[in-house]
């Protein structure tokens, strides 16, 4: 999504109120090759600087992107152009350079892939940029910058270079000159627009979309872990001591919420065009960057605040506090999920159904970690004991997760069994409405809604009472209710006003929005505790699920018809996601052994449970996940300090994100 209004907000302002101090500029979405929101460049020299860096396109295949803009409000130049390249989504050969005209400095950001050394690259900054830039020629820095990208600067023959340089320096700057006299007597081209070009062309679609889903998932992990860290953190510091983080957090949700709706429009049943689809994978990948990158420049000021090796005393008697009392606790728990499965069905509680038993495993695993750590402490480690105090934590957190899921599941069985007779009489009076209309004459279309509205009553009652006398389920009843109601909705809208329509939606509506916070909240602490097995499909559909109830929510007073359909289709949602995610988990580590739980590892990472401690439950809920990590590695009993059999997937680190752009540079002018 383009976020071209970052620059154009400040550019308005300025003109509005006129002079003043610079406005701050935030790194943005490039809308295009130049943007000059600074105002240094002339129609005339931004239509030279564009005809250059198409030639530069053309025959080098090197994209120069140039902004210029006021200042970078205090962000250092590198960083403030890695951000921007982030947000574009810059790849290939794309190169980004970045002036702040009052802070008289600039950054450059070249991807990774460019086939110019850091050094060269850097003697055409200086040699050749700067000099431009002290001069104020800021059209001449920008085609100064394009040949020595080219192929006769820089990007063919690098060997001109240096000869560049010399003639330079021996000349005492005549052939600077003499290239700015020779762009003035061209005289400006036609103005013309470069189209956006694809930022990843050349890469199968297939792939990238491989790509996206990885970022997704990476992302995913990195928000899910950087929330438990900032939790933990404004615990002990306190919600002003946190206030930064906090809103770089609550960006990055946004961004992630973005890409996961990108990713649900991509999975639906209306297929997009090659180009179109492109573009929304593009757009994923430029969201899932700029959010990681906004985790990573809090990770380090993130890191000295808590300074766990400083703190680690104090951290594992906390922890240890927190042990004795998850620990007295599950007993209760354990007998209050015993009698839910005495009196509901076993697919009523199929979403906690093993819930105790990973609870107490990781309630374990904190334990052992604890210990490790202040053994790793005693013997003056403190940096090794840092990665045993990250998996108690995360452990600890998630086996109060998994015994407030079971509460919170038996709290909402109770209240739809309270609510259900009442439902299912206002849908038989409905029912009974529709059924007149029919044989009246007057809706003899509204044969099949009557249909599915009287199987729908058929199911629920068989979710109440089965046949084989089995327990009920009174949220699968419920949901059969609301199914019959939406069927009888669009049968008797024909013989509603719209006021009527209202008021009943109304009525239904604190029932559906029940449901559905119910759904959300089953899949949600099904997946973020067993996430180490759950893929992007279910974890877009929760996503997914959760902006739907946020639509129902604000839109409960204004639009309550609108509300109720957005509620259902977030209850909908929200079982997928808890379908899939469950699928997910029944194949994770799938063959003979395979599985998850207490011994059901399948061997791996130290033969299953160690020290009396199942490593695949932490593997699961993703606590150990391979492939770097936290500071100072999982601990000592954890894979050896390491990742866990090595090569998978990356563990999110300590608020922050996964992937940099790499090579960039800048300086002062």
């Amino acid at each position: 999504m383009r976020r071209l209004t970052a620059a154009l907000v400040p550019l308005a302002a300025a003109v509005l109120l006129g002079g003043g101090p610079a406005l701050a500029e935030e790194p943005l979405d490039v809308p295009g090759q130049v943007t000059d929101t600074a105002d240094v460049l002339s129609p005339a020299q931004e239509a030279q600087v564009q005809d250059v860096l198409a030639q530069l396109q053309t025959e080098d295949q090197v994209q120069l992107f140039v902004v210029y803009v006021d200042t970078f409000d205090g962000v250092d130049p590198d960083t403030w152009a890695d951000r921007t390249a982030g947000l574009s989504g810059f790849g290939g050969d794309d190169v980004l350079f970045a002036v702040a005209v009052e802070d008289r400095l600039y950054g450059y950001s070249p991807s990774a892939d460019l086939g110019l050394s850091e050094q060269d690259l850097q003697q055409v900054v200086t040699s050749d940029v700067e000099p431009e830039l002290t001069a104020g020629d800021f059209d001449g820095a920008a085609v100064a910058l394009a040949e020595g990208l080219g192929s006769d600067g820089g990007g063919g023959g690098l060997g001109a270079v240096a000869v560049v340089a010399g003639v330079a320096a021996v000349a005492g700057g005549a052939y600077l000159v003499t290239r700015a006299r020779r762009r003035r007597g061209q005289g400006p081209p036609p103005t013309r627009r470069i189209e956006r070009p694809d930022p990843h062309a050349g890469v199968p679609t297939g792939q990238l979309e491989a790509q996206a889903s990885t970022a997704l998932l990476e992302l995913d992990e990195a928000v899910k872990t950087s929330r438990l860290d900032l939790d933990y953190a404004r615990l002990q510091y306190g919600a002003d001591a946190v206030a930064g983080f906090t809103e770089a957090l609550a960006a990055s949700e946004q961004d992630l919420s973005r890409a996961f709706t990108l990713r649900q429009l991509l999975d639906d049943e209306h297929p997009e065009d090659e180009p179109t689809k492109r573009r929304m994978l593009t757009e994923m990948l430029q969201l899932t960057t700029a959010a990681d990158a906004r985790l990573d420049e809090q990770a380090e000021a993130f890191d000295r605040l808590r300074d766990l090796e400083r703190t680690a005393p104090q951290a594992l008697d906390a922890l240890t506090s927190r042990i004795t009392a998850l620990r007295g606790r599950l007993p209760a728990d354990e007998e209050r999920f015993a009698a839910l499965q005495r009196r509901y069905a076993a697919a009523a509680l199929a979403p906690v159904a093993d819930n105790p038993v990973q609870a107490r495993a990781r309630l374990d695993a904190a334990e052992q970690a604890v210990a490790e750590a202040r053994d790793e402490l005693t013997a003056g480690r403190s940096a090794a004991a840092v990665g045993d105090i990250r998996v108690a934590e995360d452990a600890l957190a998630q086996t109060g997760t998994l015994l407030d899921a079971v509460a919170r599941l038996g709290g909402d069985l109770q209240a739809a069994e309270a609510r259900v007779a009442e439902v299912r009489a206002e849908t038989e009076a409905d029912l009974a409405e529709a059924r007149a209309l029919v044989a009246g004459g007057t809706g003899s279309g509204l044969r099949p809604q009557v249909a599915r509205a009287e199987a729908a009553l058929t199911a629920a009652d068989a979710a109440l009472h089965p046949a084989d006398g089995g327990r009920p389920d009174p949220l699968a009843a419920l949901r059969q209710l609301e199914e019959a109601d939406i069927a009888l909705e669009q049968a008797l809208a024909v013989a509603r006003d719209a006021e009527q329509r209202a008021r009943r939606a109304a009525a239904s509506l604190d029932q559906a929005l029940l449901t559905a916070r119910s759904g959300i909240a089953a899949a949600g602490d099904f997946i973020g505790t067993r996430r180490g097995a759950v893929g992007a499909e279910a974890r877009t559909r929760l996503a997914e699920a959760q902006r739907h109830l946020d639509l129902a929510v604000a839109q409960g007073r204004t639009d309550p018809v609108g509300a109720l359909r957005e509620a259902q289709t977030a209850d909908a949602l929200a079982q997928r996601a808890l379908q899939q995610a469950q699928s997910d988990v029944a194949g994770w580590g799938g063959g003979p052994g395979g599985g998850y739980g207490p011994g059901g590892f399948g061997g791996g990472y130290g033969g299953g449970p160690r020290g009396g401690v199942d490593l695949g439950s932490l593997v699961l809920g993703g606590i150990l996940l391979g492939g770097g990590g936290r500071a100072g590695g999982y601990g000592g009993g954890f894979g050896g300090g390491g990742s866990p059999g090595g090569g998978g997937r990356r563990r999110a680190g300590s608020f922050g994100g996964s992937r940099s752009r790499g090579r960039s540079g800048g300086g002062r002018f």
